[in-house]
């Protein structure tokens, strides 16, 4: 395993992590997919997965919903990617939303989840965050999968398009679930909180408290 997967792998991934009796993993599977859209060779063992055509990727970035998605050479690509237990026909529009969003993505950033992304230092000295807390409020608030996908857009472009790929992956799935109903009664395995705390914990880095 190469340097740049062992740092991939320090993120532990919520719902992308892998179940038991899975025989392959769903994070791997995220992050091989995501490689061969950005262009590059995934290697797993002796085998080597081709960088899908510079197409594939254009086609999705131009994709206004995650329904547009399901029609797109890049969306069947991670579909069949995935492990067959993660292919449930409910969870299709989520999956698409994660294909759509990670299109838009063009470097791989290991040293920090998606949500502590938002809130770091936009400028060195400027006090203010990469997304506003307006903005990571409102995506977390967001009404449906379409909501979500144009926040997610726009602040992963807030980014630099530099977005830990598996965190992004994961928080939409996660976002997704609990909209569907499914909220955990642990408060730290909300979305809201886990994301909260990467968020102000980046914040406080570089904003005293008061």
């Amino acid at each position: 395993m190469n340097e740049e997967r062992d740092s991939e792998l320090a993120y532990r991934p919520f719902e992308l992590r892998r179940r038991s009796g899975e025989s392959s993993d769903p994070a791997e599977a995220i992050f091989r997919w995501w490689t061969r859209l950005a262009g590059g060779e995934s290697h797993d063992g002796d085998s080597v997965a081709r960088r899908l055509p510079a197409g594939v990727r254009a086609t999705l970035r131009r994709v206004a919903t995650p329904d547009d998605a399901l029609l797109t050479e890049g969306f069947r690509s991670l579909w069949f990617e995935l492990p067959p237990a993660r292919r449930r026909t409910a969870d299709m529009l989520a999956w698409a939303c994660v294909a759509v969003a990670l299109s838009e993505v063009r470097g791989h950033d290991a040293s920090r989840s998606f949500a502590a992304a938002m809130g770091a230092e936009s400028e060195r000295g400027s006090g203010n965050p990469r997304v506003s807390e307006l903005r990571f409020n409102q995506l977390l608030r967001s009404n449906d999968l379409g909501e979500l996908l144009r926040r997610a857009r726009r602040s992963i472009h807030l980014l630099g398009d530099q977005v830990h790929v598996v965190s992004l992956a994961d928080d939409l799935l996660h976002w997704h679930r609990e909209k569907g109903g499914n909220l955990s009664p642990r408060p730290d395995r909300r979305l809201a909180v886990r994301w909260a705390n990467d968020y102000f914990s980046a914040l406080a880095r570089y904003q005293p408290l008061g």
